[in-house]
């Protein structure tokens, strides 16, 4: 990164600190002013922000997948792992 300036990519790489709290003030700062003169990385920020929270709510409830459902779901996954 040049001097303040927070390009957009960076903003997306810092993302997962930035609403954890663990960058260092000044770039907290910095990220904060991109977002506040940046309307899309902002509406990014908030779209993840949403999807974590739908996250949580999703994990707090139990889903029960049918059992053929799970092992088709397993073998797709192992198949593109192996990719």
């Amino acid at each position: 990164m040049r001097g303040k300036y927070v390009s957009c990519q960076e903003c997306v790489n810092l993302l997962f600190d930035y609403l954890d709290s663990s960058l260092d003030p000044d770039m907290m700062k910095q990220l904060d002013e991109h977002f506040a003169a940046c309307p899309p990385c902002i509406n990014f920020l908030k779209t993840y922000q949403a999807c974590q929270s739908m996250e949580r709510k999703m994990s707090d409830q139990e889903v029960n997948i049918p059992m053929e459902m799970e092992e088709r779901l397993k073998n797709f996954l192992h198949e593109q792992l192996r990719g």
